[in-house]
């Protein structure tokens, strides 16, 4: 009986698996190409010309081994392909001309050139390879005849598998607009390349662009050391070294209003768009206390069911929390992080729930700016970014257009929490105004008592001395009158207002844990 199987021979399996050979030649040549170093190129990817060379010419001597390192091969394929290097990474290498993959950021392919055709055939490449190795493996496995009929039923299994787990994720790329799962299963886990992958609103710029002195030699960072904690030592490191090897994408240092250090890494320029994630937070907190001044707000301690009713209608005990306890993280609401939901609304006012008296517990919790949009939406009659462009993106002269992310084309509301984007230079100016207390060039932008109950340690109207009005601060350190904004994956706006600095690091990752403390040691010695 094992004679026959034993037999060499050339089928259909073998000829597709000649295809499958070609296919993933051409896979690997294209991840050269776009000079990134992803997905399995240069990884266990390796692996699979072994395999599928060993399977072809064994031939039909081996039926049993052949199946083995096809499965290893489709394993190796699905796995980049849905997890690695996916089709969406693929497509924006090309088209974008510059790498999108979060380790080789903005690093340009080797063809140098953006083409959305390249970035379909790359997808188109990477697909029929799965497929093709999927269609090998039946075959190979229909030719083994002492494979039993479940055997070869499994094998066509798998080949439907894969067919419709490509055709799931076809469908997720097409649903990222209207479904939280496909965005998921396409963007994965959150990164510094969102702005590209959400629907925005413009923030519009104005002329003429404000620009900071600069001080001679501020293009590059000098051979300047800072402290950096390891473990229980303190070690002085290269600045520029560091900064570079921690991920780093965007390093601004302003004294007074001069740039003495502005620097950019790991792909990033000058003019490069960067998101803020969190750091969007104390643009809320502005708006609200510009909102206040303008009178659309009554006050601070408002309740939120003032303007959104709605709530009111579903827990009176909405009627408790205030605009304040919002702002302080302080509101007594359950956790509730909405970031892929297609619509903020909906689910800030449906989702919501209360779990405890406001004003007690602080508990960072990003449905509070969501809120807080909601209601500067409804109280100043506009988008939130458009009274952004009017208060603040304009009058402070920002070198470029801004965007404010939103959680769909249809819904347009930006996500409060996080999701505006701009400039390094034009961040580190938000920084600069608060350094300011709110004055710009004559013109007192954000009131100054606002600035001041923003960003000093207080706990007589709510419960955490290191957080105000999504201000960080820092009590009982060496620098307690210091604050920052923070943003996911590392992003920060230092202000040291005893030393007169902004500091701004933006990141791919945090890839450090003490920053504030190492920002505020690096405000001192400037």
């Amino acid at each position: 009986m094992w004679i026959e199987d034993q037999e060499p021979r050339f089928g259909r399996g073998e000829v597709v698996l000649v295809v499958v050979i070609g296919l993933a030649v051409l896979h690997h040549v294209d991840q050269l190409l776009r000079a990134d170093g992803g997905g399995w190129a240069f990884g266990a990817g390796l692996l699979v010309y072994p395999a599928l060379l060993s399977a072809l010419l064994l031939c039909g001597t081996r039926p049993w081994i052949r199946v083995a390192l096809v499965s290893l091969s489709l394993a190796i394929f699905q796995s980049a392909t849905m997890f690695v290097d996916t089709p969406v990474e693929q497509y924006g290498t090309w088209a974008r001309g510059a790498s999108s993959a979060l380790h080789a950021i903005g690093k340009p392919n080797l063809l140098g050139i953006a083409s959305p055709a390249l970035g379909v055939l790359s997808v188109t490449v990477s697909l029929l390879l799965t497929a093709a190795t999927a269609l090998t493996l039946v075959l190979l496995t229909a030719e083994v005849r002492t494979l039993r009929r479940t055997g070869r039923t499994a094998a066509a299994a798998t080949l439907v598998l894969i067919l419709l787990t490509d055709a799931g994720y076809g469908w997720a790329a097409r649903s990222t607009d209207t479904s939280t799962l496909a965005r998921m299963v396409v963007w994965q886990g959150s990164d510094v390349l969102d702005h590209q992958r959400f629907p925005a609103r413009t923030v519009d710029s104005r002329p003429p662009a404000f620009r900071f002195a600069r001080a001679p030699g501020a293009d590059r960072i000098p051979a300047q050391t800072v402290p950096v904690r390891d473990g229980g030592s303190v070690t002085e490191r290269d600045l520029e070294t560091f900064l570079r090897s921690t991920g780093t994408t965007a390093f601004i240092a302003i004294k007074g209003d001069t740039i003495r250090y502005e620097a950019y890494f790991n792909g990033y320029r000058h003019d490069s768009t960067f998101a803020s994630f969190s750091v969007a937070k104390p643009f809320v907190s502005a708006l609200v206390g510009i909102a206040l001044a303008d009178g659309h707000l009554g006050s601070v301690d408002d309740p939120v069911t003032k303007y959104l009713p709605e709530l009111a209608v579903r827990d009176a005990r909405f009627g408790r929390v205030t605009l304040r306890h919002l702002l302080t993280m302080a509101s007594g609401l359950a956790d509730l992080d909405p970031y892929y939901d297609p619509d903020l609304r909906a689910v800030a006012l449906r989702d919501t729930e209360v779990v405890e008296a406001p004003g007690r517990r602080f508990h960072y919790n990003n449905i509070n700016p969501v809120l807080l949009g909601l209601v500067l939406e409804r109280a100043t009659g506009r988008p939130v970014s458009a009274y952004l462009e009017q208060k603040l993106w304009g009058p402070l002269g920002m070198e470029a257009d801004g965007s404010w992310s939103t959680d769909s084309e249809r819904s347009r509301f930006e996500q409060m929490q996080t999701g505006l984007n701009a400039r390094a230079v034009d961040f580190a100016k938000f920084g600069a105004l608060y350094l300011n207390e709110g004055s710009w060039q004559g013109r007192q932008l954000i009131p100054r008592e606002w600035v001041t109950a923003s960003t000093r340690v207080d706990t007589t109207t709510d419960p955490a001395p290191h957080f105000q009005y999504n201000w960080w601060m820092r009590p009982g350190s060496g620098a307690p009158n210091d604050y920052w904004a923070q943003g996911n994956h590392g992003q920060f706006v230092y202000v040291s207002p005893g030393q007169d600095v902004v500091l701004l690091r933006l990141g791919i990752e945090y890839e450090y844990e003490h920053w504030p403390e190492l920002l505020a040691e690096l405000a001192r010695r400037l």
